[in-house]
């Protein structure tokens, strides 16, 4: 089984560089649905059986329009929502991270002892949403299985997905709006 997990296209939010996670849901913008748009023609041959997606608007429109192109359905999946910042989130990048530079110092830096238990007041840390997006992933997985699905579309958010690359593969990188990577389970 493969799963082919891509981040939503552009918001306003991410031009404006601002903290977007799970307490601020935004739709995408023109050139988020032309991006949307290009990652649906270059999944279109693939064979996608499904597409799970974050309820987020950004995500969820993300998923339609890479299903209407493949000719799948779309299943909401509560998990697959984007990491939560909590009072960052609506600041400006900038401002959050002069606001809590302690917890900016650390979060990326992956040789802290405290890099995955570090969050900003209120919002998650790196291990809780990487335990969220480890489960979710499973039950998607289980639920594959289940229908005989061989290859599905998860569609998600940044900085979940960095927390899910670099646990997977123990590396960092940072996912551009509709950049898609492929596990094979």
């Amino acid at each position: 089984m493969k799963l082919y997990i891509f981040r939503h296209g552009q918001t306003d939010g991410n031009v404006r560089n601002i903290v977007q996670g799970a307490g601020v849901d935004i739709e995408l913008n023109e050139t988020g649905r032309r991006q949307a748009e290009r990652l649906a023609a270059e999944l279109k041959g693939e064979g996608l059986d499904v597409i799970y997606a974050s309820p987020m608007k950004r995500a969820d429109e993300t998923a339609r329009i890479v299903a209407a192109a493949a000719g799948v359905p779309v299943i909401p999946m509560p998990g697959l929502e984007e990491v939560h910042f909590g009072e960052a989130e609506g600041m400006l990048s900038d401002e959050a991270k002069d606001k809590y530079k302690d917890v900016f110092s650390i979060i990326h830096d992956t040789s802290d002892p405290n890099w995955m238990d570090v969050r900003v007041p209120g919002g998650e840390s790196v291990r809780d949403s990487l335990t969220r997006g480890q489960k979710v992933l499973e039950r998607i997985a289980a639920e594959g299985r289940a229908h005989g699905w061989h290859k599905i579309g998860v569609a998600t958010h940044g900085a979940l997905m960095f927390n899910l690359y670099q646990a997977m593969f123990g590396e960092e990188h940072k996912f551009e709006n509709c950049e898609c990577f492929i596990i094979e389970i």
